[in-house]
This record gives structure tokens, sequence and C-alpha cells, in this order.
């Protein structure tokens, strides 16, 4: 083999090596962002099942809708921290407002079944479902960002104390 030879052979090497880092760091990048969406896929899950328990537990034992909606309501506020003060919040619990009713029809449709096991509840929890989801898309578009990041908890890392 000639210089020119070898000079070429080992640059076929660097350019393999080259580009087997380049594929490494795409695809760290790639996994990064995968690990991002599937973290908050969890997390929005979890804050919307604790959302919708606490609703549905504030209006179970509500007599009417308009109760319902007063304290589902309630619990949605106190749920995302909010106060109805000013006009955005206020706007949002108008627009959460038909997925409170839902539950409530739920509700009542499954209070009924038992009386007269004719009502089938399970039709109305894809309503619910897509209450919540209309909700979210209107929100999303209306506050460019999604409403589940609304629920965002800032958890503090107390220090360990060990007794003495």
């Amino acid at each position: 083999m000639t210089t020119q030879q070898l000079a070429d052979f080992l640059d076929g090497f660097e350019r393999t090596a080259h580009q087997a880092s380049v594929n490494e760091e795409t695809y760290q990048r790639e996994a990064a962002a995968r690990l991002r969406q599937l973290a908050e896929e969890r997390a929005f899950g979890f804050r919307r099942l604790n959302l919708m328990r606490t609703v549905v537990a504030a209006i179970r034992d509500c007599e009417s809708e308009d109760d319902a909606i007063v304290k589902g309501s309630a619990a949605f506020l106190h749920e995302v921290g909010w106060s109805t003060e000013n006009e955005s919040q206020q706007e949002a619990l108008e627009q959460f407002q038909p997925v409170i009713r839902a539950c409530w029809q739920m509700k009542q449709a499954d209070a009924e079944g038992e009386a007269d096991s004719g009502a089938t509840p399970a039709a109305t929890s894809d309503e619910i479902g897509k209450q919540l989801s209309e909700f979210e898309n209107w929100f999303g578009k209306a506050r460019n960002g999604p409403f589940l990041s609304v629920l965002e908890r800032e958890i503090l890392e107390l220090p360990l104390v060990e007794p003495c």
C-alpha cells in the first residue's frame, strides 16, 4: 500500500467514526425528546384524573344541575388554584362548565338507571370525555398552551433531617 492509499484508508475510518458520532447524537436528542413527551403524557394523565376526581366528588350529592354547577365550579377553581377574580379565569370556568354538566347528567342517568334500569350511563361517559377534550382544545388555542400545565405543582424538596 502506498502512503496515499493508507491515508485514504484512514480517511474512510474517520468518516465512519464521525458519522457514527452524528448518528449517536441524533438518537440521544430524539430519545430525550420522546422521554419528555412520555413524561408530559403521564403528568397530564394524572392531572386530568385528579381534576376529574375532585369535580366528581364535589357533585356527588347534588340534587340539581344548578347545584352541581356551583359545587363543581368551586372544586375546579380550588384544584387549579384560581379565584375567578379575573376575566380570563372566569372565561375558562365558563368553558369548563359543560364538563361539570355532563358529569352531573351521567350521575343522574346512573341514579335513574338504578331506579328504572332503563338508562345506560356508559353512553354519557363518552360525552364527558368529549366535553373535557373540547375544553382542553379551547384552552390551548385561547391561551397558547395546554390547560393541564396550569395544574403543575412545584414540589419543594425538603432536606432530610435525621433524628439525633
